[in-house]
Protein backbone atom coordinates (compact mmCIF):
# COMPACT_ATOMS: atom_id res chain seq x y z
CA UNK A 1 0.00 0.00 0.00
CA UNK A 2 2.68 2.54 0.84
CA UNK A 3 4.39 1.98 -2.53
CA UNK A 4 1.60 2.33 -4.15
CA UNK A 5 0.59 5.80 -2.42
CA UNK A 6 4.54 6.58 -3.52
CA UNK A 7 3.72 5.99 -7.10
CA UNK A 8 0.28 7.88 -6.84
CA UNK A 9 1.86 10.95 -5.47
CA UNK A 10 4.75 10.80 -7.74
CA UNK A 11 2.77 10.21 -10.79
CA UNK A 12 0.84 13.45 -9.29
CA UNK A 13 3.75 15.75 -9.35
CA UNK A 14 4.38 14.97 -12.74
CA UNK A 15 1.39 15.52 -14.49
CA UNK A 16 1.52 18.97 -12.20
CA UNK A 17 4.74 19.48 -14.15
CA UNK A 18 4.01 18.77 -17.41
CA UNK A 19 0.70 21.06 -17.26
CA UNK A 20 2.70 23.49 -15.37
CA UNK A 21 5.32 23.48 -18.56
CA UNK A 22 2.93 23.03 -21.18
CA UNK A 23 0.69 26.18 -19.86
CA UNK A 24 3.78 28.48 -20.00
CA UNK A 25 3.87 28.68 -23.80
CA UNK A 26 7.26 29.09 -25.85
CA UNK A 27 7.66 32.24 -23.46
CA UNK A 28 8.90 29.43 -20.79
CA UNK A 29 12.38 30.39 -20.42
CA UNK A 30 11.73 33.85 -18.49
CA UNK A 31 13.90 36.69 -19.46
CA UNK A 32 15.92 38.76 -16.86
CA UNK A 33 13.60 41.48 -16.05
CA UNK A 34 15.53 42.37 -13.07
CA UNK A 35 17.29 45.88 -14.41
CA UNK A 36 13.65 46.85 -16.06
CA UNK A 37 12.68 50.18 -13.59
CA UNK A 38 9.54 50.54 -12.41
CA UNK A 39 7.51 52.35 -9.48
CA UNK A 40 5.10 49.89 -7.45
CA UNK A 41 3.21 53.20 -5.30
CA UNK A 42 1.20 51.45 -2.72
CA UNK A 43 -0.98 53.94 -1.11
CA UNK A 44 -2.51 51.98 1.89
CA UNK A 45 -5.97 54.05 2.42
CA UNK A 46 -6.90 51.00 5.04
CA UNK A 47 -4.29 52.80 7.70
CA UNK A 48 -6.01 56.27 7.01
CA UNK A 49 -9.20 54.92 7.17
CA UNK A 50 -8.33 52.87 10.41
CA UNK A 51 -7.48 55.52 12.15
CA UNK A 52 -10.38 57.36 11.86
CA UNK A 53 -12.57 57.52 15.24
CA UNK A 54 -15.39 59.84 14.56
CA UNK A 55 -17.89 61.36 12.07
CA UNK A 56 -16.23 64.14 11.23
CA UNK A 57 -12.20 62.69 10.65
CA UNK A 58 -14.09 59.87 8.37
CA UNK A 59 -15.72 63.33 6.56
CA UNK A 60 -12.19 64.60 6.30
CA UNK A 61 -11.07 61.76 5.14
CA UNK A 62 -13.40 61.03 1.99
CA UNK A 63 -12.84 64.91 1.44
CA UNK A 64 -8.81 64.24 1.11
CA UNK A 65 -9.86 61.57 -1.33
CA UNK A 66 -12.77 62.55 -2.85
CA UNK A 67 -11.86 60.96 -6.07
CA UNK A 68 -11.68 57.60 -4.06
CA UNK A 69 -14.31 57.88 -2.40
CA UNK A 70 -16.84 59.00 -4.99
CA UNK A 71 -15.25 55.77 -6.75
CA UNK A 72 -15.30 52.95 -4.50
CA UNK A 73 -18.67 53.81 -2.42
CA UNK A 74 -20.20 54.89 -5.21
CA UNK A 75 -21.71 58.20 -3.57
CA UNK A 76 -21.22 62.09 -4.49
CA UNK A 77 -19.54 64.45 -1.95
CA UNK A 78 -23.07 65.88 -1.06
CA UNK A 79 -23.73 62.43 0.34
CA UNK A 80 -20.60 62.07 2.24
CA UNK A 81 -21.97 62.44 5.89
CA UNK A 82 -24.28 60.23 5.47
CA UNK A 83 -21.74 57.81 4.41
CA UNK A 84 -19.64 58.60 7.14
CA UNK A 85 -22.92 58.22 9.87
CA UNK A 86 -23.46 54.63 7.77
CA UNK A 87 -19.82 53.36 8.26
CA UNK A 88 -18.21 54.52 11.36
CA UNK A 89 -20.32 52.25 13.28
CA UNK A 90 -19.01 49.61 11.34
CA UNK A 91 -15.04 50.69 11.61
CA UNK A 92 -15.54 51.02 14.99
CA UNK A 93 -16.61 47.77 15.56
CA UNK A 94 -14.67 45.59 17.75
CA UNK A 95 -15.07 42.53 15.88
CA UNK A 96 -14.52 45.06 12.60
CA UNK A 97 -11.19 45.88 14.23
CA UNK A 98 -10.24 42.83 14.85
CA UNK A 99 -10.49 40.94 11.59
CA UNK A 100 -8.52 44.16 10.18
CA UNK A 101 -5.09 43.48 13.35
CA UNK A 102 -5.31 40.51 11.57
CA UNK A 103 -4.91 41.43 8.21
CA UNK A 104 -2.31 43.44 9.16
CA UNK A 105 -0.19 39.98 10.61
CA UNK A 106 2.88 38.56 8.38
CA UNK A 107 0.68 35.58 7.20
CA UNK A 108 -1.96 38.09 5.25
CA UNK A 109 -0.75 41.50 4.50
CA UNK A 110 1.93 42.72 6.92
CA UNK A 111 4.64 41.87 4.65
CA UNK A 112 6.12 43.10 1.38
CA UNK A 113 4.19 40.02 -0.72
CA UNK A 114 2.24 43.20 -2.29
CA UNK A 115 4.89 44.83 -3.69
CA UNK A 116 7.25 42.25 -4.25
CA UNK A 117 4.24 40.66 -6.55
CA UNK A 118 3.14 44.01 -7.93
CA UNK A 119 7.26 44.55 -9.06
CA UNK A 120 7.21 41.05 -10.89
CA UNK A 121 4.22 41.88 -12.73
CA UNK A 122 5.26 45.72 -13.87
CA UNK A 123 9.24 44.87 -14.70
CA UNK A 124 7.59 41.97 -17.15
CA UNK A 125 4.62 44.08 -18.64
CA UNK A 126 6.76 46.90 -19.24
CA UNK A 127 9.87 44.41 -20.57
CA UNK A 128 7.19 42.82 -23.00
CA UNK A 129 5.19 46.37 -23.62
CA UNK A 130 7.74 49.45 -23.02
CA UNK A 131 5.13 51.96 -23.08
CA UNK A 132 3.50 50.43 -20.17
CA UNK A 133 2.66 53.02 -17.63
CA UNK A 134 2.55 51.65 -13.75
CA UNK A 135 -0.80 52.22 -12.20
CA UNK A 136 -1.05 53.95 -8.84
CA UNK A 137 -2.09 51.11 -6.21
CA UNK A 138 -4.82 51.88 -3.64
CA UNK A 139 -5.48 49.17 -0.55
CA UNK A 140 -8.74 49.48 1.66
CA UNK A 141 -10.55 47.55 4.00
CA UNK A 142 -14.47 48.27 4.98
CA UNK A 143 -15.61 44.83 6.02
CA UNK A 144 -17.21 43.94 2.82
CA UNK A 145 -19.27 47.65 3.35
CA UNK A 146 -18.57 47.89 -0.38
CA UNK A 147 -20.17 44.87 -1.82
CA UNK A 148 -23.85 46.36 -1.42
CA UNK A 149 -23.10 48.68 -4.06
CA UNK A 150 -20.18 47.10 -6.50
CA UNK A 151 -20.35 44.29 -8.48
CA UNK A 152 -16.25 43.90 -8.21
CA UNK A 153 -15.26 45.30 -4.65
CA UNK A 154 -12.47 43.19 -4.19
CA UNK A 155 -10.61 44.71 -7.28
CA UNK A 156 -11.26 47.55 -9.26
CA UNK A 157 -8.62 48.37 -12.84
CA UNK A 158 -8.76 50.90 -15.01
CA UNK A 159 -5.04 52.24 -16.92
CA UNK A 160 -4.21 54.08 -13.75
CA UNK A 161 -5.10 52.75 -10.81
CA UNK A 162 -5.78 50.00 -9.18
CA UNK A 163 -7.95 49.76 -6.16
CA UNK A 164 -8.03 46.42 -3.43
CA UNK A 165 -10.36 45.08 -1.00
CA UNK A 166 -8.05 43.79 1.04
CA UNK A 167 -10.74 42.71 3.27
CA UNK A 168 -11.58 40.26 0.11
CA UNK A 169 -8.50 38.20 -0.18
CA UNK A 170 -7.97 37.26 3.43
CA UNK A 171 -8.56 33.53 2.21
CA UNK A 172 -10.26 30.62 4.46
CA UNK A 173 -8.15 31.89 7.20
CA UNK A 174 -9.66 35.09 7.64
CA UNK A 175 -11.81 35.67 10.81
CA UNK A 176 -14.84 36.82 8.10
CA UNK A 177 -15.35 35.80 4.84
CA UNK A 178 -16.87 37.96 1.91
CA UNK A 179 -20.47 36.70 0.19
CA UNK A 180 -18.83 34.43 -1.95
CA UNK A 181 -19.04 30.74 -2.62
CA UNK A 182 -16.02 28.04 -0.81
CA UNK A 183 -14.60 27.06 -4.30
CA UNK A 184 -13.97 30.88 -5.27
CA UNK A 185 -11.97 31.12 -2.51
CA UNK A 186 -8.79 29.74 -3.92
CA UNK A 187 -9.06 33.06 -6.02
CA UNK A 188 -9.65 35.18 -2.99
CA UNK A 189 -6.04 34.66 -0.98
CA UNK A 190 -3.33 37.14 -0.70
CA UNK A 191 -1.39 35.80 -3.01
CA UNK A 192 -4.02 35.84 -5.80
CA UNK A 193 -4.36 39.21 -5.79
CA UNK A 194 -1.83 40.16 -8.46
CA UNK A 195 -2.52 36.94 -10.71
CA UNK A 196 -6.14 38.14 -10.98
CA UNK A 197 -5.25 42.09 -11.43
CA UNK A 198 -3.09 40.86 -14.06
CA UNK A 199 -5.82 38.77 -15.63
CA UNK A 200 -7.64 41.71 -15.52
CA UNK A 201 -5.26 43.55 -17.11
CA UNK A 202 -4.57 41.93 -20.05
CA UNK A 203 -8.16 42.27 -21.54
CA UNK A 204 -6.71 46.20 -22.45
CA UNK A 205 -4.09 43.63 -24.77
CA UNK A 206 -6.23 40.59 -25.63
CA UNK A 207 -7.98 41.89 -29.01
CA UNK A 208 -11.07 40.12 -30.39
CA UNK A 209 -13.48 40.21 -32.89
CA UNK A 210 -16.74 41.50 -31.75
CA UNK A 211 -18.72 39.60 -34.61
CA UNK A 212 -17.36 36.11 -33.23
CA UNK A 213 -19.19 34.92 -30.72
CA UNK A 214 -18.87 31.29 -31.03
CA UNK A 215 -17.95 29.32 -27.93
CA UNK A 216 -14.56 28.13 -29.46
CA UNK A 217 -13.77 31.93 -29.66
CA UNK A 218 -14.88 32.87 -25.75
CA UNK A 219 -12.56 29.77 -24.84
CA UNK A 220 -9.85 31.21 -26.72
CA UNK A 221 -9.99 34.49 -25.46
CA UNK A 222 -9.31 32.97 -21.46
CA UNK A 223 -6.88 30.97 -23.08
CA UNK A 224 -4.70 34.19 -23.99
CA UNK A 225 -5.15 35.98 -21.03
CA UNK A 226 -3.96 32.82 -19.06
CA UNK A 227 -1.60 32.61 -21.14
CA UNK A 228 -0.57 36.09 -21.07
CA UNK A 229 -1.02 36.20 -17.55
CA UNK A 230 1.27 33.37 -16.36
CA UNK A 231 3.97 35.50 -19.08
CA UNK A 232 3.82 38.24 -16.78
CA UNK A 233 3.91 36.09 -13.92
CA UNK A 234 5.90 32.92 -14.40
CA UNK A 235 6.26 32.47 -10.57
CA UNK A 236 2.86 31.69 -9.95
CA UNK A 237 1.38 29.01 -10.07
CA UNK A 238 -1.76 28.25 -12.36
CA UNK A 239 -4.11 27.75 -9.19
CA UNK A 240 -3.79 31.23 -8.32
CA UNK A 241 -5.10 32.40 -12.05
CA UNK A 242 -7.68 29.64 -12.84
CA UNK A 243 -8.84 29.00 -9.22
CA UNK A 244 -8.90 25.39 -9.52
CA UNK A 245 -6.54 23.42 -6.96
CA UNK A 246 -3.44 21.44 -7.66
CA UNK A 247 -6.12 18.27 -7.72
CA UNK A 248 -8.42 19.07 -9.78
CA UNK A 249 -5.58 20.51 -12.39
CA UNK A 250 -4.02 17.26 -12.55
CA UNK A 251 -7.28 15.87 -12.84
CA UNK A 252 -8.11 17.80 -15.53
CA UNK A 253 -4.89 17.22 -17.54
CA UNK A 254 -5.04 13.53 -17.25
CA UNK A 255 -8.96 12.93 -18.14
CA UNK A 256 -8.45 15.81 -20.52
CA UNK A 257 -9.38 13.32 -23.18
CA UNK A 258 -12.93 12.62 -22.21
CA UNK A 259 -13.59 16.62 -21.07
CA UNK A 260 -13.19 17.08 -24.98
CA UNK A 261 -14.56 13.79 -26.11
CA UNK A 262 -17.49 15.54 -24.32
CA UNK A 263 -17.15 19.21 -26.17
CA UNK A 264 -16.55 17.44 -29.89
CA UNK A 265 -19.43 14.54 -29.32
CA UNK A 266 -22.25 17.60 -28.36
CA UNK A 267 -20.80 19.50 -31.06
CA UNK A 268 -19.99 22.84 -28.34
CA UNK A 269 -17.32 24.44 -29.97
CA UNK A 270 -19.24 26.51 -32.45
CA UNK A 271 -22.58 27.47 -30.41
CA UNK A 272 -23.60 30.77 -30.28
CA UNK A 273 -26.09 29.91 -27.67
CA UNK A 274 -25.37 31.90 -24.50
CA UNK A 275 -26.98 29.83 -22.14
CA UNK A 276 -25.16 26.90 -23.39
CA UNK A 277 -21.84 28.85 -23.48
CA UNK A 278 -22.28 30.13 -19.83
CA UNK A 279 -22.35 26.48 -18.75
CA UNK A 280 -18.88 25.71 -19.73
CA UNK A 281 -17.39 29.34 -19.35
CA UNK A 282 -18.78 31.20 -16.84
CA UNK A 283 -17.62 30.43 -13.01
CA UNK A 284 -19.88 27.42 -11.52
CA UNK A 285 -18.27 24.70 -8.28
CA UNK A 286 -18.78 22.12 -11.09
CA UNK A 287 -19.11 21.50 -14.92
CA UNK A 288 -22.06 18.77 -13.98
CA UNK A 289 -22.78 18.40 -17.50
CA UNK A 290 -19.42 16.51 -17.74
CA UNK A 291 -19.42 15.33 -13.98
CA UNK A 292 -19.52 15.84 -10.39
CA UNK A 293 -15.69 16.05 -10.06
CA UNK A 294 -14.84 18.33 -13.36
CA UNK A 295 -14.62 22.12 -12.57
CA UNK A 296 -16.19 24.76 -13.33
CA UNK A 297 -15.54 26.93 -16.00
CA UNK A 298 -13.92 24.32 -17.90
CA UNK A 299 -14.45 25.57 -21.02
CA UNK A 300 -11.50 28.96 -19.87
CA UNK A 301 -9.06 25.32 -19.17
CA UNK A 302 -9.50 24.02 -22.58
CA UNK A 303 -9.08 27.39 -23.84
CA UNK A 304 -5.85 27.56 -21.98
CA UNK A 305 -4.91 24.41 -23.12
CA UNK A 306 -5.55 25.20 -26.82
CA UNK A 307 -3.47 28.62 -26.90
CA UNK A 308 -0.75 27.35 -25.00
CA UNK A 309 -0.26 24.43 -27.19
CA UNK A 310 -0.44 27.19 -30.40
CA UNK A 311 2.11 29.17 -28.54
CA UNK A 312 4.26 26.49 -28.51
CA UNK A 313 3.70 25.36 -32.05
CA UNK A 314 4.79 28.83 -33.21
CA UNK A 315 8.31 29.12 -31.46
CA UNK A 316 8.49 32.69 -32.40
CA UNK A 317 5.37 33.93 -31.44
CA UNK A 318 6.12 36.79 -29.21
CA UNK A 319 3.06 37.49 -26.47
CA UNK A 320 2.76 40.75 -28.27
CA UNK A 321 1.59 39.07 -31.07
CA UNK A 322 -0.28 36.56 -29.87
CA UNK A 323 -2.32 38.99 -27.94
CA UNK A 324 -3.12 40.69 -31.32
CA UNK A 325 -4.55 37.78 -32.80
CA UNK A 326 -8.08 37.49 -33.36
CA UNK A 327 -8.69 34.72 -35.20
CA UNK A 328 -10.07 31.88 -32.69
CA UNK A 329 -10.31 29.19 -35.40
CA UNK A 330 -6.75 29.65 -36.83
CA UNK A 331 -5.19 29.50 -33.41
CA UNK A 332 -7.44 26.06 -32.97
CA UNK A 333 -6.30 24.37 -36.50
CA UNK A 334 -2.46 25.29 -35.93
CA UNK A 335 -2.56 24.44 -32.05
CA UNK A 336 -3.23 20.88 -32.96
CA UNK A 337 -4.77 20.26 -29.95
CA UNK A 338 -7.25 16.74 -30.01
CA UNK A 339 -7.43 16.77 -25.94
CA UNK A 340 -4.52 14.53 -25.38
CA UNK A 341 -1.56 15.50 -23.04
CA UNK A 342 1.46 16.88 -24.58
CA UNK A 343 3.82 13.72 -24.31
CA UNK A 344 1.01 12.01 -26.54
Amino acid sequence: MLLKLKIYCISIFILSLAFACSSEGNEASDPDVSKVQVNVSIQRLDKELLACKDKNQLINFFNTHKSFTSTYFQVLPQDFEKLAERLLPVITNQAFQDFYKQSQEPAFFGNTQLEDDFKEAFQHLKYYYPDFKEPKIITIFTGFFAQDVLSSPELMISDSLIIIGLDYFMGKKGKFLPDIYDYQLRKAAPNAIVPQAVLLLSAKYNATKPSEKSLLADMVWYGKSYVFGHTMMPSKADSLFIGYSDLQLTDCYTFQKDIWAHFIDNKLLYTNDAPIKAKYIMERPVTAEIGASCPGAIGRWLGWRIVGKYFDENEKLTIQELMKQTDAQKIFEQSNYKGLPDEE
